[in-house]
């Protein structure tokens, strides 16, 4: 996109490039956040297996 657009415009029709280059900006830390919030997870996960774990073992 050379430059920006009023996409609040209702007159304005962006072409396919200009959607393409629109959608991937919009997208572009998806994958990155994605992975971020797994890892923060399993991390939760783990922690709490542990936990679990401990717990279980001092149980008669």
């Amino acid at each position: 996109m050379s430059r920006e657009r009023d996409l609040s415009d209702p007159s304005f029709e962006p072409s396919g490039e200009e959607l393409q280059a629109l959608a991937t900006r919009a997208f572009a830390d998806v994958k990155k956040n994605h992975e971020r919030t797994l890892e923060r997870v399993r991390a939760e996960i783990a922690a709490e297996r542990v936990r679990v774990l401990a717990a279980l073992r001092k149980t008669p």
